[in-house]
């Protein structure tokens, strides 16, 4: 099995794209120096929440064009984080793999969207797909998704080995429901993503790679503080390592895939759920 590095980003957005994109080259950079294979960016990293009002054509073109260009330079398989695209006239969440090479190996569009938010001017996808490369079988998952233990199921039953999750989860948002903000988590931090990263990877014997975002975003009305956190789970143990804290930075983590095998041969989940999902 083969042992693959990994650089998950912990972005600090901000609404400038122009700002953002100039960017990303440093944090390849940095994973070449460090002699990753992968590098994972946050969701909807390059522009923070858009809608149809706001959308521009040009930024998925760029977007792509730019990480085509640096995975060549840089010999890096990379996870574009998401962005928002208009493909056939729905507006989508959408995450796309590149090779060492620098081409797209596949993309994954976001089945679970925030209702109150994005799904009122975005199509969700409906499929997952397990694309499989040298540095290992690769799945990918952007936010939301990781309140549904479906997601990671169907891309375990698609021989996933390691699960990206890229995300724009806040700490407090201007858009949660009061009840959740005030009532529950005032002054604490939410629990969730510590939990459902780690449980993710144990229930799928799959490394789970989870990439946040960083810092506060203000703008077009909206107003969070991102939760960062930022983790890597495996198989057994749950989350490893992880930045506990909301700045910007990046976990590096080397991964020896033989763990995925070994789960599978203690937990057999697969044979216990090959009849649940089709």
């Amino acid at each position: 099995m083969p042992i693959t590095k990994i650089c998950a980003v912990q972005f600090e957005v901000s609404p400038d794209f122009s700002k953002n994109i100039s960017r990303v080259e440093q944090f390849f950079k940095k994973a070449n120096k460090s002699n990753c294979d992968i590098i994972c960016f946050p969701e909807i990293f390059l522009t923070g929440p858009l809608n149809k009002e706001r959308y521009n054509p040009k930024i998925p073109v760029q977007s792509k064009k730019l990480f085509s260009e640096l995975c060549k330079k840089y010999g890096l398989y990379a996870i574009m984080g998401s962005i928002i695209e208009k493909i056939s006239n729905n507006f989508y969440n959408i995450s796309y793999l590149f090779d060492n090479k620098g081409s797209i190996v596949g993309d994954y569009k976001k089945n679970h969207l925030v209702q109150k938010s994005e799904a009122k001017y975005l199509k969700a996808g409906n499929d997952v797909s397990v694309f499989k490369t040298k540095i290992g079988n690769i799945g990918i998952q952007i936010c939301r998704d990781l309140l549904y233990p479906e997601i990671t199921r169907k891309l375990m039953l698609k021989s996933a080995e390691i699960v990206f999750c890229q995300s724009f989860w806040s700490a407090k948002s201007s858009s949660y429901e009061w009840i959740y903000s005030n009532k529950y988590f005032k002054y604490k931090t939410p629990k969730e993503v510590d939990a459902l990263v780690s449980a993710r990877a144990i229930e799928s014997h799959a490394v789970f790679v989870y990439a946040n975002a960083a810092e506060a975003f203000n703008a077009n009305g909206i107003n969070d503080i991102l939760l960062g956190r930022t983790q890597i789970a495996l198989p057994f143990y749950g989350s490893t390592d992880i930045l506990d804290h909301n700045r910007e930075g990046i976990l590096i983590k080397e991964v020896d895939l033989g763990i995925v095998n070994d789960a599978k041969k203690v937990y057999k989940i697969e044979k216990d759920l090959k009849d649940y999902y089709k």
